[in-house]
């Protein structure tokens, strides 16, 4: 045995714990504990003094645990027996998956499926002793892999029930399960922290980031058509739907900016709906081809009374002019146009005054005493 030891670890692997060779030393050895590491002693199945980063010369003192197991004489330098264990105390990070698939009967088809899961977690030794008692024993060494067969028995079971039975409970559709990761995620980091915990390892991070689906199943692939030709159909009927009411919201805008820019331009020019309204129909009754009906032109008179302004103007010229119209005749001989009268003020041949039925309004002779068209008797 060497008088002095010099006890760390040098080389840099994936090892969470490792465990120095040589187990006999003096006090006055030194040992090198390097950044996101711990060394701890062990002895007779015992975790005793454990030491963080730094550099340490073994002496009863700061050995205490070790030094009262094993009955170290204070002073000089003296032998003692333990194992030296490295705790890697920096965040890892590995994967993890399902060896076996889940079967279950998918809850919105209800056809039996099997699905396998996968993803990754983070953790961190958070209790030394705690991770040697419970997890390590007598291992030289404990890595990734190791890891992974505690995982697979303690942890993985409880991933598979979580997930069937998440899934089954809530009916999620399996077509829709990849919408649900982040929430898996969540719920099984929190179910497994006590689990991680129980062997001194801090849960940091768990991660579901793939559901395997059987994309080999002729059952699961025609439910899977099924599935996404609905979506498809939903989709765009609730687009069909919305460019509709934009086409109507459009529509209903342009009628409101209309109707304001026709009330602006009746308030420039000083008139209002009603009279322009009266004006409309004033200019109809002007127009009429009967123009010889004066009960229409009254009562299109009647409804344009009381329009004033630039309407009623338009509105007298509309009437004048059909009443101008009213009396124009010509004369039968010089073929002149002529006011009312019974002879003709240019070549003086007397004309007929016609008047018309008053049954059919046809025109009759002055001096009929029956209609010739529908036979009403004139006098």
């Amino acid at each position: 045995m060497a008088l002095f030891e010099v006890i760390k670890k040098e080389k840099d692997d994936d090892n969470i714990v490792w465990k120095y060779p040589k187990m006999n030393f003096n006090t006055g050895s030194q040992l090198v504990v390097h950044e996101s590491q711990e060394a701890l002693f062990f002895s007779n199945g015992k975790a005793l003094d454990l030491f963080g980063p730094g550099k340490y010369t073994l002496e009863t003192n700061n050995i205490p645990l070790l030094r009262k197991l094993i009955n170290i004489p204070t002073g000089g330098k003296s032998p003692f027996r333990c194992e030296v264990y490295f705790i890697d105390k920096s965040e890892k990070t590995m994967r993890w998956g399902t060896k076996s698939r889940l079967e279950f009967l998918e809850p919105k088809y209800k056809f039996p499926i099997s699905i396998g899961a996968c993803g990754e977690l983070r953790f961190t030794i958070e209790d030394s002793r705690k991770l040697l008692i419970k997890l390590v024993g007598v291992k030289k060494s404990f890595d990734y892999e190791n890891i992974d067969d505690f995982f697979e028995s303690q942890i993985l079971v409880k991933v598979k029930n979580y997930i069937a039975q998440t899934i089954t409970e809530k009916e999620i559709c399996i077509f829709e399960i990849d919408q649900q990761l982040e929430q898996f995620s969540n719920d099984l980091q929190e179910k497994l922290a006590d689990d991680f915990n129980e062997f001194g390892i801090k849960l940091n991070k768990f991660f579901v980031t793939t559901i395997a689906k059987p994309e080999d199943n002729k059952q699961y692939l025609e439910f899977k058509e099924l599935y996404f030709k609905q979506t498809v159909a939903i989709a765009e009927a609730e687009l069909s739907q919305k460019i509709e009411l934009i086409k109507e919201d459009t529509e209903a805008k342009k009628t409101v900016m209309a109707s304001q820019a026709q009330a602006t331009k009746r308030s420039q020019e000083g008139y209002t709906y009603q009279e322009e309204k009266a004006y409309e129909i004033g200019k109809k009754v002007a127009e009429n081809d009967a123009v010889g009906q004066f009960t229409n032109v009254g009562v299109g008179l009647g409804m344009i009374s009381g329009v004033g302004g630039p309407i009623s103007n338009e509105v007298s010229k509309e009437v004048k002019g059909a009443f101008a119209t009213m009396n124009v005749r010509t004369c039968p001989n010089c073929h002149k146009q002529i006011d009312d009268g019974a002879f003709c003020k240019y070549c003086g041949a007397k004309i007929e005054i016609a008047t018309t039925c008053p049954k059919c309004n046809a025109p009759i002779a002055s001096d009929a005493v029956f209609c010739s068209k529908c036979g009403e008797r004139i006098r």
